[in-house]
């Protein structure tokens, strides 16, 4: 089997995966349940290494679920990605694509993996399973809401109210418990 890398370019709206040297890619919208079923794709693919930018903002939750499927990752500064595309002569990204250069970065560079320690890893599944659980619930609720009589209307609006604020809450000491870690520093 060949070692494989992956690159993931993230935005608000996508997610860009290229795997190098198989030159697989594909998009798909950043929402959680994408992100999850990426992380359980790349799984199968067993990378040597997963790399993604280091901007700060859309690689926290990505990194989290990438730790709870076991998967090693890397954040790269920006700044080391456009050295290393000058280097290489690819300075537009038409090249590559985003990705494919990250991917194509981790190939030849093999940047530090980052790695979560076990007992945080442990958390974030605990987080992942609830949140998980809630989602369910909230799913149900919602289509309670279509069919429910005007008198429990109001009462199942207040607990999809209460279970979207408690998947944010989840959301966010998820993030925090990623940004907290060791391999964040």
């Amino acid at each position: 089997m060949d070692v494989t890398y992956v690159g993931l370019n993230l935005t608000s709206q996508l997610i860009e995966v290229a795997v190098r040297p198989t030159g697989e890619r594909w998009k798909t919208d950043f929402a959680d349940e994408n992100i999850s079923a990426m992380a359980t794709k790349l799984k199968d693919i067993q990378p040597e290494l997963v790399v993604m930018e280091a901007n700060g903002t859309f690689e926290l939750s990505v990194a989290g679920i990438l730790a709870t499927q076991g998967l090693r990752f890397a954040l790269v500064n920006p700044r080391n990605i456009r050295e290393f595309a000058r280097a290489i002569g690819r300075m537009s990204r038409a090249d590559y694509g985003q990705a494919g250069l990250l991917a194509y970065f981790a190939e030849i560079v093999h940047p530090e993996a980052r790695s979560l320690p076990e007992d945080l890893v442990q958390k974030l599944r605990e987080l992942r399973a609830r949140r998980e659980e809630i989602t369910d619930i909230l799913q149900v609720e919602r289509n309670r809401l279509e069919n429910a009589a005007a008198t429990v209307q109001k009462g199942v609006q207040n607990h999809i109210f209460f279970l979207e604020r408690s998947i944010t809450a989840l959301d966010e000491e998820f993030n925090r418990a990623v940004r907290a870690s060791a391999a964040w520093r």
